[in-house]
């Protein structure tokens, strides 16, 4: 009989790159682009990567809390594991860093049990449903670190640069593009006008606020573009605005 599989260490690595141009979307601003990897060792020898969502040295910090409970645990129980820590900070958190440090840890489970098994991770779910999907384009951050309200006009006007990044990826053979806007209703319908106008009707455009607006607002600008055929309009408000969503 083989050994239990057991999990001999955690590592986090925090992985930052200064950009050679900032960016921004409806909230924030950044110069840097980081990301919080998980590296999980078992004592076979076994290693499964994964990826955190979210800022890299705050889930650094979570993950290492997770790490007693890990350390000698089978990690092929991924679900009981999940849980376990999910259970284990409840308190301090059923969403935020205490999740997004989670789904590195999870990945890196499912890293090992696809490892183990010798089998992709999608057939350990039960196997493909599809064999193609098509993908879109996402994009269209605003340029520069300023105050993301005040892009519009000059040099850096979003309706030249950011139609011109749409019609780049068009030309790249995507049928989809996903334009960032939550900037102000105004600037953000006439942003969307002149997308839809420079790819024509058969392109899909989709609509992403990262939470910009309030209930009014994105209420406003839908009317506003709804004869531009938008697919879908993602996080118009912020998440805990249930009612705002209902």
């Amino acid at each position: 009989m083989k050994p239990p599989m057991r999990i001999a260490d955690v590592r986090t690595h925090v992985l930052e790159a200064k950009l050679s141009e900032p960016f921004a979307w409806s909230f924030n601003s950044t110069s840097i682009r980081g990301a919080c990897l998980v590296e999980i060792i078992c004592e076979d020898g076994t290693v499964g990567w994964g990826e955190c969502f979210g800022p890299a040295a705050l889930n650094a910090g979570i993950v290492a809390a997770f790490r007693p409970y890990l350390v000698g645990a089978d990690p092929r129980a991924s679900d009981r594991l999940w849980m376990h820590l999910y259970n284990q900070f409840r308190d301090q958190g059923q969403r935020g860093l205490a999740v997004t440090a989670l789904s590195g840890v999870d990945i890196a489970l499912w890293d090992i049990r696809g490892k183990h098994f010798g089998a992709p991770i999608h057939v350990l779910m039960g196997g493909p449903i599809r064999r193609e999907v098509r993908a879109y384009a996402t994009g269209t951050y605003r340029r520069g670190d300023a105050d993301p309200l005040g892009y519009i006009g000059g040099d850096a006007d979003p309706l030249g640069y950011i139609v011109e990044e749409v019609l780049g990826y068009v030309r790249q053979g995507f049928h989809a593009v996903k334009i960032k806007i939550g900037f102000g209703v105004t600037e953000d319908a006439a942003l969307i006008r002149a997308c839809r106008d420079a790819v024509g009707p058969k392109i899909g455009l989709m609509l992403d606020a990262n939470h910009g607006y309030d209930v009014a607002e994105a209420i406003e600008l839908g009317r506003r573009v709804a004869n531009c055929d938008i697919g879908w309009f993602e996080e118009p408000v912020v998440p805990e605005d249930l009612d705002g969503y209902a």
